[in-house]
């Protein structure tokens, strides 16, 4: 005797990953789906535009299965949605049902766990984390299992299909993508840092074409990176235009990866380049998040890669939360290691990822101090000028120690000052670097970011963060503590800090 065919209700929400997820799991590996039923209220955004784009979704992904609507907006009360569950099982017969209870009203979640009670009916829940759970009847009434579904069983789903089920797009609009291709990353790292990453010359040394600016070089480049990491579907470019060909949204990179839709809001210039003609950071941020929220809902996430620009604390925290993650210049010698850590990628990297890593590590312990990008400030920084507090001082570190009679420098970079010392209690990584974030959260305003220790662990190097242009006096008057002095006390190997 043949397998039942099988029949799936879903609640339309905002949230739609939920639905696809479970969409995908049974269609491809619990005997197929030969009917969906989507069930929606009279609330336009939140549900019958959703049931909408999802019907459109399975039309374009699985044009095997039949979608039923309601033919006219339901309630939301428990017995609305069980009472709908068996008019469709009656108008269905034969079939075996999947209740998938995700999404929708708190009222109409309880009628859907209420169906469980039904015959050839199972009812099925996924948490916000990704764990399923299976409601079964019981004599307390009915109570979740657990049961397992991989996360990664949606990444083979097309970019563009993604982005038309999520994002409420007017109806004369249509989304345009572009596939991004592998590159050499290697050999473009290379190229970057003989010639300061000068991108269409990078291209160009590599034979690759070069007719594009220097931004969309480096959003191709980006793309590359995730192609590497083994992410399938990663695009560029992504625009919903108007009936007149306007641009209506645009995001510059997306990829789907284990469950989740991953933005890059990616930009190579600098602050001065972008001047006047740009929103602001903090404007930038905002919308970055809004889109964000209307591209994959909240299971989204959105990075900021700005090679050649820093963030202030303000614009970091403002960032964090809003739970978007930052990669800016301070950042970038880390480029291989935080990208794949945003797509949730664990050491170690793929071979050509690391081999790239390598050589950044290798360019940062001869003081390069960024990549991808090059600011006004880049290169190496000389004044004659004494050591009063903060000054732009030279990079010889050995000979300013010697004259000031101490074994630390430091300089301000618009609102950065970054420290170079030595390690005179050897400490190790780990504990030099707690010991470094006690010492500097005294401060109010002042985070510690981007710091190093060399290959022999003999020296250090650190960037600080402030959130005020007010807070360098503030640190100027710290750190006048320990002119002639160690910032690391004799105490610091203990893991105290001794603050005079």
């Amino acid at each position: 005797m043949s397998n039942p065919q099988q029949a799936m209700v879903v609640l339309a929400s905002e949230q739609v990953w939920p639905n696809i997820h479970g969409l995908v799991h049974w269609q491809t590996h619990e005997g197929g789906l030969s009917d969906l039923c989507i069930y929606h209220t009279k609330d336009p955004l939140r549900s019958i535009q959703p049931a909408k784009r999802l019907e459109e979704f399975v039309q374009q992904v699985y044009p095997g299965i039949q979608v039923h609507l309601p033919s006219e907006p339901l309630g939301i009360m428990p017995h609305d949605v069980r009472n709908q569950v068996r008019l469709w099982q009656h108008q269905l017969p034969g079939r075996r049902w999947i209740i998938n209870a995700t999404g929708g009203l708190k009222p109409m979640f309880a009628g859907a766990i209420a169906c469980c009670d039904l015959p050839d009916t199972e009812v099925v829940y996924r948490e916000l984390s990704g764990d399923w759970y299976r409601w079964v009847p019981s004599p307390e009434g009915p109570r979740p299992e657990p049961f397992s579904i991989d996360i990664a069983e949606t990444d083979s789903i097309p970019i563009e299909a993604l982005v038309k089920v999520q994002y409420n797009r007017p109806p004369d609009a249509r989304w345009e993508v572009k596939p991004v291709r592998r590159l050499p990353i290697l050999r473009l790292v290379q190229e970057g840092l003989k010639r300061n990453w000068n991108w269409p010359s990078m291209f160009q040394a590599c034979g690759l074409p070069t007719n594009e600016s220097d931004g969309h070089l480096f959003e191709e480049f980006v793309g590359a990176c995730l192609l590497e990491l083994g992410i399938q579907q990663v695009c560029k470019n992504i625009i919903l235009q108007g009936p007149e060909r306007q641009c209506l949204q645009e995001i510059d990179i997306a990829a789907n990866n284990r469950g989740q839709l991953l933005v890059i809001d990616c930009k190579l210039r600098t602050k001065e380049e972008e001047g006047s003609r740009v929103e602001n950071l903090t404007s930038q941020i905002r919308q970055a998040y809004t889109t964000c929220r209307e591209l994959g809902g909240i299971g989204a996430r959105l990075l900021l890669l700005r090679p050649g620009r820093i963030f202030s604390v303000e614009e970091l925290e403002l960032a964090e939360a809003l739970r978007l993650q930052v990669l800016d210049n301070l950042q970038t010698m880390d480029f291989f290691r935080k990208l794949a850590k945003f797509c949730g990628f664990q050491d170690p990297l793929p071979p050509q990822l690391q081999d790239a890593q390598a050589l950044l590590d290798q360019a940062r312990s001869n003081g390069v101090q960024e990549a991808f990008s090059s600011t006004r400030w880049s290169g190496s920084l000389s004044s004659e000028t004494p050591l009063e507090s903060i000054l732009p001082l030279g990079s010889d570190l050995e000979k300013l120690t010697q004259d000031l009679h101490q074994d630390w420098i430091a300089y301000q970079i618009d609102q950065i000052i970054w420290i170079r010392g030595k390690n005179s209690q050897k400490l190790r990584g780990l504990e030099l670097q707690r010991y470094l974030n006690r010492l500097f959260s005294r401060i109010a305003g002042v985070r510690v970011d981007s710091w190093w220790l060399s290959n022999n662990e003999t020296t250090y190097h650190l960037a600080l963060r402030l959130a005020k242009s007010k807070v360098v006096k503030e640190l100027k008057q710290f750190l006048a503590n320990f002119i002639g002095k160690s910032l690391l006390t004799s105490d610091s190997s203990s893991h105290s800090t001794a603050i005079p």
